[in-house]
């Protein structure tokens, strides 16, 4: 991404398109105060953030990443997921981001999984299982295992 970036004159276009689910929202691996920089210059408006404090790795704090989002004028949400504990309260903050959220959306983890995962979750019912797996593939995140859940989140929505 960084040599892209010194190298593309329409690097705004390629962060709107990098990691895009859907028009307006989009999941990134680890941010950098760099790229929030970038993502802020590009027009996002939200970061998201899907990575626990504390998670292996150096990497800027939620309490670092949320005063640089402010610091650029974003709104910042903290919603650390654990897939191995991922309750469904955290798939509901998650969705009450999205919807208090003002777009473009970056949401963030390592790798962009699970914050790829929580948009998948927090859509089951507005969109369908098939609609949702294939965002979420075009983006090289293969949830097609999922579809019961999903679709068992769809009816139940």
């Amino acid at each position: 991404m960084f040599r892209y970036r010194q190298t593309n004159k329409n690097f705004r276009g390629f962060l709107m398109l990098q990691g895009q689910i859907e028009e307006g929202f989009n999941v990134f691996p680890q941010l950098t105060h760099g790229i929030v920089a970038d993502l802020a210059k590009a027009g996002f408006k939200t970061i998201i953030n899907n990575r626990p404090d504390g998670e292996r790795g150096n990497y800027p704090s939620s309490v670092d990443m949320e005063a640089l989002a402010k610091q650029h004028g974003m709104q910042y949400f903290f919603i650390p997921v654990n897939t191995m504990a991922l309750s469904m309260d955290t798939v509901q903050a998650f969705a009450e981001a999205l919807k208090n959220a003002e777009g473009p959306i970056a949401a963030y983890c390592a790798s962009g999984y699970r914050s790829a995962l929580m948009w998948a979750f927090a859509n089951a019912g507005r969109l369908s299982a098939d609609e949702i797996i294939s965002a979420c593939a075009a983006q090289g995140h293969n949830f097609s295992q999922m579809r019961p859940m999903l679709s068992q989140m769809a009816a139940a929505a």
